[in-house]
């Protein structure tokens, strides 16, 4: 039988030589990339060879050899009859053995019985291996029924991967014996203890050298039960002489997967050979060390077109990639809906472009209040594939590293020579691209937007890093003074525009004196670099620090002086009602902090981002803005609607607080709407999740404890990196379960799902549907999983909107109707907590949702 790659000519006489194609020729490894089935018209993909065979088997096993039929069997112990092969025969005989109960071989001539899972399959792996004529007993087996051969039908691929050790993948594993298949399991082991090694040092945070001795007393555990094993092997065989049992010892020793690849001269047996490995047969693409022009000062780039090469070889990322999001009703929904992308010719064109989001940021590895402080600040900058959807993107295993170099050395040096290396790529990328095995041409792409809190936008975009500055704002030509006075609706402030920009930069290169007339330090490295990015347009807002480290906190702090001073509360009751409020799911996670006594003098209540938004979102407060600017997307009227929201928050902001004045985030954040149209919803290019990247560089120094060159530390490490019954459901939700599980009577009912980095778990509220234009609700009562798809088994809420909470009221629906729900029919992805509040059960939006 010949076997065709699915992905180029080759073709192969043996199953084995087709695996060996996909790993050297298109780099698919073990967990690394999906790993197509064999067959043309099947389109599931495999985490692993073993997970493929066991497919194959179960799958295609009548297309193997020519044969087209299935054997009727009859069970012995139930009224199962059905057509079938007999790997399904015996999936279905282990569920007797499951249950303890006692099966008899079902091969003729074979008398054997067991209730044992594990003995039950010896004889078969052994005495019937070889009958290749099947030959059951005739009470077994009734009639040959000609049929055509089975083949999946799946509606998307999926991954499939056999967890159980008491699964069919067990079984078909053993029954591999022929020397190429020993061949692919010794080097499946070796590369499993392998990626044991990779997870220890970059999940566990365990040094190189802490590995190593585990690995070395490891191997002595093992050399010193060897005469535990002599000792055992001989009392089983105690009539056998001394000579046979030390070549029992021997091939046991020697066939133990972690010992052969660790000891002596083993593949894996130092940090050079573990470090040789993992280059050759994982696709990892290692940091390249730059030398400043002094000796000492390094920095750290990862070539971002070979991780581009390295990405899009996989094919199922490739896919989302090109998967192109078709916008059919009005409004912005993603960066495909703003002018930047519309206006970009090198984006817009009909071939697949590659569009990257990069991210630059300072950050503290060491204590930033110790005597380490800024010693070690270094500034990363990371970068993501903006052709993923956001739902993608928002992992933080998408985020890819770009450069790490120590903040000392970018203001000695300057942006332009630390950014050189990645400058170049980029340049490249845009003129050139980056070749594509998969599609079998070269792809050009640019720089789509930079991510950046203001301080890094400002000073890799040549602006003013100081926001005393008259002209603050890196949107319009505002002066500090006048945005007391003055609205950014009104139109009264002049835009910044490519050209005006140009021009300003010119003339402060000309005469410095007109920095601080345009509010302009220089230009910025990526604009003059590249063709298809301008500082102008390439900046988007940052929703975080400008909202929830940025005015809400000010405003907090504002709001909660007056109402304490008048007597509503004190600090002490609004401090125990904030420790004791029973926070469920992620609110746990991101609980607010306590106020602190200072706080007004301040003028901020501290926390970070994700704990003011909740702490905001329980405070009934400001409300509206945040949620209507965290929105996914929008119309035309929600982005008026969120103008109009912004203007009245002003008034507000300036009628309670007289004294108080506007500060330059509450100018940038009466930029939204016109920069929604820009950039898309600006939730999609905020920094939030980009910044969570940095808890992993922390994670490692505070275990390595190692500040010798630091970056090459981070940036290598970087690199290397229950059955439930249908019958147990209400009669709607049987039928529904019956027929998307292919008429099974059992479902996999998990306690809690991840699904694109979000957690749902039973007692979850989501929001399916609406009614006059607000959102209903349903509660998660259980989590189903049929194949890969997750459903969620939900009762139905009934639920209206309490202005004085600022959040929705809900209660369980009279009929105590319960239906089934698909992830696709979210309003928003994002599950929330049920709170009861003065005898009602109350639920607070994270965002706006628009229905």
């Amino acid at each position: 039988m010949q076997w065709t790659c699915k992905y180029c000519t080759f073709c192969a006489e043996k199953r084995g030589y087709l695996f060996k194609h996909y790993r050297l020729k298109h780099g698919i490894h073990t967990r690394t990339s999906p790993l197509p089935c064999l067959y043309k018209d099947c389109l599931y993909t495999f985490k692993s060879f073993n997970a493929l065979k066991v497919h194959l088997s179960v799958w295609h096993a009548q297309n193997d050899g020519g044969k087209g039929r299935k054997i009727t069997f009859h069970c012995q112990l139930c009224d199962f009859v059905e057509p079938c092969n007999e790997v399904d025969f015996f999936t279905h005989l282990r569920r007797h053995l499951k249950l303890k109960q006692k099966v008899s071989c079902p091969y003729q001539g074979c008398n054997f019985k067991s209730n044992i899972y594990s003995t039950f399959n010896a004889p078969r792996s052994k005495e019937h291996k070889l009958d290749s004529k099947m030959i059951f007993k005739s009470e077994i087996v009734s009639e040959n029924v000609s049929e055509e051969p089975r083949t999946n039908r799946p509606e998307d691929t999926v991954t499939v991967e056999p967890e159980d050790s008491d699964s069919d993948a067990a079984d078909t594993a053993f029954g591999l014996t022929s020397d190429e298949n020993v061949e692919d399991l010794e080097r499946q082991l070796e590369h499993n203890v392998a990626a044991l090694f990779l997870k220890m040092t970059l999940i566990f945070n365990i040094s190189e050298t802490a590995l190593q001795d585990v690995i070395e007393q490891i191997n002595q555990i093992h050399l010193l039960s060897q005469p535990l094993i002599h000792s055992s092997i001989q009392r089983i065989l105690h009539q056998s002489d001394d000579y046979l049992v030390n070549e029992i010892v021997k091939v046991v020793t020697d066939n133990n997967a972690f010992l052969k690849c660790t000891s002596s001269g083993g593949s894996l047996s130092t940090t050079s050979k573990q470090t040789a490995y993992i280059l050759r047969e994982f696709p990892v693409v290692m940091p390249i060390e730059y030398t400043l022009k002094k000796d000492k000062h390094i920095f750290l780039y990862v070539p971002i077109l070979k991780m581009l090469q390295t990405i899009l070889s996989n094919r199922d990322i490739l896919d989302k990639a090109m998967s192109s999001e078709s916008n059919v009703t009005q409004g912005y929904k993603s960066y495909k809906d703003g002018f930047r992308f519309k206006d970009n010719h090198l984006l817009t064109e009909e071939e697949f472009r590659i569009a990257l989001c990069l991210y630059i940021d300072d950050f503290e590895v060491a204590n930033p209040l110790g005597t380490s402080k800024r010693k070690h600040k270094l500034c990363a900058i990371y970068w993501v594939l903006g052709n993923l959807h956001p739902k993608y993107r928002s992992s933080l295993h998408s985020i890819q590293l770009a450069l790490l170099c120590k903040v000392s050395y970018i203001k000695e040096y300057g942006y332009s020579e630390i950014l050189h290396p990645l400058i170049q790529d980029l340049v490249s990328l845009e003129q050139h691209g980056v070749y594509v095995e998969q599609l079998g041409s070269s792809i050009k792409g640019t720089v789509l937007f930079v991510a950046a809190d203001n301080l890094a936008a400002h000073s890799l975009g040549g602006f003013f890093e100081s926001f005393t500055v008259s002209r603050m704002c890196k949107f319009c030509m505002a002066k500090r003074e006048e945005i007391q006075l003055k609205e950014v609706r009104t139109g009264m402030f002049q835009p910044r525009t490519k050209e005006s920009h140009d021009r300003h930069v010119h003339d402060v290169l000309e005469d410095s004196a007109m920095s601080q007339e345009y509010g302009v330090k220089g230009n910025c490295p990526l604009t003059v670099s590249l063709e298809n990015f301008h500082v102008v347009d390439g900046y988007p807002p940052d929703l975080l620090h400008d909202l929830l480290e940025g005015v809400v906190p000010l405003e907090l702090a504002l709001c909660l002086k007056g109402l304490v001073s008048k007597g509503y509360f004190t600090l002490e009751v609004l401090n125990a009602a904030i420790k004791q409020f029973p926070y469920a799911f992620s609110d746990r996670t991101n609980q607010p902090q306590l106020i602190t006594k200072n706080f007004y003098s301040k003028l901020t209540i501290g926390g970070n981002g994700h704990e003011n938004w909740t702490l905001l979102r329980l405070l009934p407060l400001l409300v509206d803005v945040v949620e209507l600017s965290l929105s996914a997307s929008f119309t035309e009227e929600t982005m008026y609607f969120l103008d109009c929201k912004i203007a009245e928050h002003r008034h507000l902001f300036q009628k309670v607080f007289p004294n108080e004045t506007i500060r330059p985030k509450h100018q940038y954040i009466e930029h939204y709407p016109q920069l929604i149209q820009k950039f898309g919803p600006l939730s999609a290019v905020w920094t939030m999740r980009f910044e969570g990247k940095h808890k992993f560089f922390k994670e490692v120094v505070r275990h390595a404890h190692n500040f010798k060159n630091i970056t090459l530390t981070l940036a290598m490490r970087h690199q290397k990196n229950d059955s439930v019954m249908v019958d147990s459901f209400p009669e709607n939700v049987q039928k529904y379960l019956f027929h998307r599980n292919a008429q099974q009577n059992t479902v996999l009912v998990a306690s809690s799902a991840c699904v694109h980095g979000i957690k749902y778990s039973a007692d979850m509220v989501v929001s399916v549907g609406s009614c006059s234009g607000l959102p209903d609700f349903r509660q998660i009562t259980k989590i189903v999983v049929i194949n890969t798809e997750i459903l969620f088994v939900c009762r139905l809420m009934t639920s209206w909107y309490h202005e004085h909470f600022r959040a929705y009221e809900l209660c369980g629906n009279h009929l105590f109707t319960i239906s089934v729900t698909e992830l696709c029919e979210l309003n928003d992805p994002f599950p929330r907590s049920l709170y009861k509040v003065t005898g009602r059960q109350l639920i607070t939006l994270k965002r706006y949702i628009l229905c």
